[in-house]
């Protein structure tokens, strides 16, 4: 990985020594400027040798394209990087204007220069999927260190690649600015509330200890224009959440009529206040929605017996169906960085029940009859089915607001895999859209001219293999057939 975050900025690096070869040493010829550009391309879309369509490690350029939306990402989510220089009279109006000229200079420099690389790469669609994907979860999330850089950086592909490239993202802006109208109208509407209402009713009753009064942002989103994320149907929430989720249900409805909710909880957060007997105060933890359900589950004890939940419980507790899921969930809680570890994870071989070799092992005598001294227990980095789970009551911080993030899956295994194949089913669908048309307008066409004119109205790196597939497939569908004695060419069928 280390490897990888080094690759752009290399890249990067490398463009802006053959410009200033290009420049100063051949006084910007033009034919060593196009033998510049051909050489990169080659650079960038695996074509290291002539004629070379096998290589399978750069696979034309879709993993240049990948690295290059995520190191879009890592620098629109990184504050510090967004930074100017300090300066010694930052506290005057004059210098804190200066530092945001300088500030916007450096975002626009930044961007002109992932764009002069972005104009080499062939896969294009790839870089669209990730960036895509990796721009939804800086605006949920709340990531996101500038609105307007990002929108600047939008436009500018949109310019380079036509409006089509870029609807869905600027589709997924137009809801977050939605969403803001939607909330202020219905904070307008939950003030006026009724008496009758179960959760005013709640709200009244906020001195019992057994009732809180929680508020909720909800972000109301566009299914086409968002990525598909994992849903939890079965998801057991807090009666405070189902009160507030029920009553935006009916907001909704009675405003946009005809229109569905599918809550979606996989980007939701939640902000949970926490009492530690080691901490005089409440800390305030930021943790996502099942981070928050499994909290819960030691609000009031730590199972029947005192001696932790289990994995099957906290899972019948929460519904949460996802076994991997909520074990990365566990592992965030219990076995994250110092200041996060707000729960105790007790191994099924360390308790005191076991009789097991382990415990034996550590109890016993070495070779000279004297006792051996006990070795203190390594925590397992993975979850047992048996293992148990308590309220870490030693934990101690000197923030008030804790963030815990998540353990994510290994990108490389399924969220990478994923995405990419589902810019390869979206390459099927162009693919045969642009034969039929072909064929729609010729009506009768060699296979040579239809692969030569389909390769040309392609957006992307495409074999003949490839298209020669999708042929077959359109004439088993009876979209094409071939023509009767002459098997080279097809005929279109209305």
């Amino acid at each position: 990985k280390d490897m990888e975050k080094k690759i752009i900025p290399d890249l990067l690096a490398f463009k802006n020594h053959l410009n200033s070869l290009h420049a100063v040493a051949f006084r910007n010829d033009d034919s060593f400027g196009a033998m510049v550009r051909s050489v990169l391309e080659d650079v960038l879309n695996g074509a290291t040798a002539p004629n070379n369509k096998s290589n399978d490690d750069s696979d034309g350029g879709r993993r240049i394209a990948e690295l290059l939306a995520k190191h879009v990402d890592a620098r629109f989510k990184d504050a510090k990087a967004q930074a100017a220089p300090a300066t010694s009279s930052s506290s005057a109006p004059r210098a804190s204007l200066l530092v945001s000229a300088i500030a916007a200079d450096a975002s626009e420099s930044f961007q002109s220069e992932i764009l002069s690389l972005f104009r080499h790469v062939h896969s294009k669609d790839v870089f669209e999927a990730f960036y895509k994907r990796d721009l939804a979860k800086r605006l949920l999330t709340g990531r996101a260190v500038s609105t307007d850089m990002e929108r600047s950086f939008l436009s500018k592909l949109k310019a380079e690649c036509g409006a089509g490239y870029t609807s869905k993202m600027e589709g997924m802006f137009k809801d977050m600015e939605l969403s803001r109208d939607i909330m202020g109208s219905y904070a307008a509407y939950a003030s006026s509330w009724t008496a009758t209402s179960g959760l005013q009713n709640a709200a009244a009753d906020a001195s019992s200890p057994s009732v809180k009064v929680v508020d909720m942002d909800v972000q109301v989103l566009t299914t086409g224009y968002w990525p598909v994320y994992p849903k939890y149907p079965n998801i057991i929430l807090p009666s405070e959440l189902l009160a507030l989720r029920t009553k935006f249900e009916t907001y909704y409805n009675d405003k946009y009529q005809g229109r569905r909710i599918a809550w979606q909880y996989s980007l939701g957060n939640c902000i949970v206040k926490a009492t530690f007997p080691k901490s005089p105060a409440p800390k305030e933890l930021i943790v996502n929605v099942c981070q928050s359900l499994v909290l819960l589950c030691f609000r009031h004890d730590d199972g029947d017996d005192g001696l932790g939940l289990t994995l099957e419980e906290i899972q019948k507790r929460t519904g949460i169906e996802d076994r991997s899921e909520l074990e990365r969930v566990l592992q965030s809680l219990s076995m994250g960085r110092d200041g996060t570890r707000v729960l105790k994870k007790v191994d099924y071989d360390s308790l005191p029940t076991n009789t097991g070799p382990s415990l034996k092992a550590a109890t016993g005598k070495d070779g000279n009859g004297s006792p051996r001294k006990a070795k203190k227990p390594r925590v397992r980095r993975n979850v047992g089915p048996q293992d148990r789970f308590l309220f870490n009551a030693l934990f101690s911080s000197n923030q008030r607001r804790i963030r815990i993030t998540n353990i994510t899956m290994k990108e490389t295994s399924e969220e990478r895999t994923k995405t990419h194949e589902a810019v390869s089913k979206d390459r099927l669908y162009f693919i045969d859209a642009a034969v039929v048309r072909i064929m729609k307008a010729r009506k009768t066409i060699d296979h040579r001219m239809l692969i030569g004119e389909v390769l040309a109205q392609l957006k992307f790196p495409a074999a003949s293999a490839d298209i020669k597939k999708r042929i077959e497939s359109l004439i088993e569908r009876e979209y094409m057939e071939r023509v009767e004695g002459d098997i080279s060419k097809y005929k279109y069928l209305a």
